[in-house]
């Protein structure tokens, strides 16, 4: 089954707007996603879906004797990773290539850590990912997977324009060969796909009324709503959405902002496990 992430089917896009807001996305996220990542005790690790290196620049930062590889099947996002990571590939930090989930350019047994992040949203073959993530580790090696888990955001007040937009995203994700649900089933996969030593936690950003700073509660919210307008084009083009719909999602986030009670919760789902120490596992 095919996994490569065309313009047709990412309901996201990959103009430099998008290519920003990914660079956004890793540092606002990282403190609820990275906590738990840890490659201390690894010496190369490889990132499927590393898009323009967002992430890998976080982890350069948090592993900094790390050697990191990053694959891609977007020729334009590795362009801009390039260009992000120029130094770190000069020195030979840092390897990026083109290659799909499901068909990557290395031996067995080649990494001792991995990571995805975001990526299995987008795929129509997760087993199939996540097999070729364990052929490419060492026996013992780590993987995380850090998903979204789309039908659990939660917004109170509630907001009919949010939640109208929202269902029409994840429908049409849905439709374009995507599982905007995927965090939650992360456990399972992982179990079926020959991991052990699996966990599975939520690493969710909630905002409530412990957030008073007013620029802060609205920063939170403005990046939750660009991740939401992000699918927008698509949802335009495919007539999932009007302007007037658009419109009235930022309206339901300036009614957030303005509330001091207000509480939205983003789910999201991180995986651990690990590919068996013995080879004589069975192979799944």
């Amino acid at each position: 089954m095919a996994v490569n992430v065309s313009t047709e089917r990412y309901i996201h896009s990959f103009e430099p707007a998008e290519q920003a807001r990914l660079i956004r996305q890793g540092r606002f996220l990282e403190p609820w996603i990275h906590p738990r990542v840890d490659f201390s005790a690894c010496a190369s690790v490889l990132e499927v879906g590393c898009g323009v290196g967002a992430q890998l620049q976080i982890l350069l930062r948090r592993f900094p004797e790390l050697h990191l590889t990053g694959v891609d099947v977007s020729a334009l996002q590795l362009h801009s990773a390039r260009e992000r990571l120029v130094d770190a590939i000069a020195v030979g930090q840092v390897d990026l290539l083109e290659a799909s989930a499901c068909q990557l350019p290395f031996p067995d047994d080649s990494f001792d850590g991995a990571c995805v992040f975001w990526v299995l949203e987008h795929l129509n073959d997760h087993a199939g990912a996540l097999r070729e993530l364990r052929r490419v580790l060492k026996p013992g090696g780590v993987l995380y997977c850090t998903e979204v888990f789309n039908s659990g955001l939660y917004a109170r007040p509630r907001q009919p324009a949010l939640e109208s937009y929202w269902r029409a995203f994840n429908d049409l994700q849905e439709e374009l060969g995507g599982d905007p649900d995927v965090g939650i089933k992360l456990g399972a996969l992982f179990a079926a796909t020959g991991f052990e030593r699996i966990e599975l936690h939520e690493a969710s950003p909630l905002l409530d009324r412990r957030l008073e700073d007013p620029a802060a509660r609205r920063n939170f919210l403005d990046f939750w709503q660009s991740l939401l307008l992000s699918g927008a084009p698509k949802l335009l083009e495919h007539d999932r959405a009007t302007e007037h719909d658009i419109a009235a999602l930022k309206a339901a986030f300036a009614t957030l902002a303005a509330t001091p009670e207000a509480i939205f919760r983003y789910t999201a789902m991180q995986a651990c496990g690990y590919k068996p120490a013995s080879t004589e596992a069975i192979e799944t």
